[in-house]
């Protein structure tokens, strides 16, 4: 049997959460979730998934601070981090963002299916 891959999907938005958790579900991922940076940390620590699924302007801790945490953390600085916004970041700014530890870059307004791509292809490259 084949072995669970596990994404924590980090956003404050509950529809978008529903939503985005849908797709995943529906590509056979496991999501476990959390609405703001602080719980994000302690569930990327807690779980240990294989991809987190983080927007940038989320409450308590926003994602860029998140990230740049969870790269410090020795328990959580293998996870590749996908950012999730709807903020339109400049090639320089992704470019900046990318440094700071997070492994891609993505709209909110991807197709599903695209997005599963890009997981797929980020879980192949660091993870399997």
């Amino acid at each position: 049997m084949d072995k669970k891959i596990h994404i924590l999907f980090v956003d404050d938005d509950e529809v978008t959460r529903r939503l985005f958790g849908h797709v995943l579900a529906a590509a056979g991922f496991e999501v476990i979730y959390a609405e703001d940076g602080n719980i994000g940390r302690e569930m990327a620590r807690r779980f240990q998934p294989d991809l987190i699924l983080m927007d940038i302007n989320i409450p308590v801790i926003d994602g860029i601070k998140a990230v740049n945490m969870l790269r410090m953390e020795s328990q959580t600085k293998h996870i590749p981090i996908i950012l999730f916004t709807n903020s339109d970041l400049s090639i320089e700014a992704e470019s900046a963002v990318k440094q700071l530890g997070a492994t891609e870059y993505v709209s909110k307004s991807i197709e599903p299916k695209k997005l599963i791509d890009i997981i797929n292809a980020t879980l192949t490259k660091y993870t399997l």
